[in-house]
């Protein structure tokens, strides 16, 4: 079993799926960073137990939605999803090939309680997800087109776990109030599949004014750029660690090293898939 899927697992224990931490400045008030899910109509929670909301998808298009590949084992053909406050089921779920997969194991309660881990690659950990229907009059966050740029700004969202870059996130004195808060970041390199950004200290001349990272809970979630004519996803978050750092410390504190997996990178085998799922109907 990988990192990936150990973390995983013991995020499911604790009734979240690991991505990395939703963190925010110590020096900034939570206030500025909690958003209206409205203002984001796309973004949606891919499964939501009343208590905390897991991973997370972006609508690309009508009938189309983008995640990580991890996060699939929460889902399966039939999942209910609702976004936008529109219902809609899973009716494909694609990976690419060189990612391989991950298989929920279940108890007869339903309950994961162990995972089969297949995963050849972790570069490629992205997921497309067909719904049953086109979701009509729902706003969509398409896909960035042109070259993702080094200290490029992105916005990073989700509903996870947070807290702030001085004392991490802690999994056993969780925080997590189902508020969608935004934060935004710059892109400190781009490697194979992944964007690569750092969660900066304040007296850092690299620190934004809302400097953050996501949280637990919040894998497959997008990283947006913001342009003229709206919001384009840029890359999806898979996870994170502490560079060259081998002892355990608590997860989203300054220094903490994000990766997500770099749409550019995966723009032929979306179109690829969108194309043949709709050549086979």
């Amino acid at each position: 079993m990988n990192l990936i899927s150990k973390l995983i697992l013991g995020g499911l224990i604790t009734t979240s799926l690991h991505a990395n931490a939703m963190i925010i400045r110590h020096d900034v008030s939570d206030g500025k960073y909690i958003q209206q899910a409205a203002d984001y109509p796309a973004i949606f929670p891919l499964k939501d137990d009343g208590k905390t909301k897991n991973c997370v998808g972006t609508l690309l298009a009508p009938q189309w939605a983008i995640t990580a590949a991890h996060c699939t084992i929460l889902l399966e053909s039939g999942s209910q999803l609702e976004i936008a406050g529109n219902k809609a089921q899973v009716q494909s779920i694609h990976l690419p090939p060189e990612y391989g997969y991950m298989k929920a194991i279940k108890n007869e309660q339903g309950k994961i309680i162990d995972i089969e881990d297949k995963v050849k690659d972790a570069s490629f950990d992205i997921a497309l997800l067909k719904l049953s229907h086109p979701l009509k009059g729902v706003q969509t966050f398409p896909l960035l087109e042109q070259k993702v740029k080094v200290n490029q700004t992105i916005e990073v969202m989700g509903w996870g776990d947070f807290g702030n870059g001085l004392e991490g996130v802690s999994r056993k004195e969780r925080v997590n109030d189902r508020q969608l808060r935004v934060a935004h970041n710059k892109i400190d390199a781009i490697n194979g599949n992944y964007l690569i950004f750092n969660f900066d200290a304040p007296d850092s001349k690299n620190a934004l004014p809302l400097e953050g990272i996501n949280g637990p809970g919040d894998s497959g979630s997008p990283a947006l750029i913001k342009l003229p004519n709206g919001y384009f996803v840029a890359g999806i978050s898979s996870g994170g660690d502490y560079p060259g750092v081998q002892t355990h410390k608590r997860e989203g504190k300054y220094g903490w090293q994000e990766y997500y997996i770099n749409i550019n990178a995966m723009t032929a085998w979306i179109a690829e898939t969108m194309a043949l799922s709709v050549a086979k109907n």
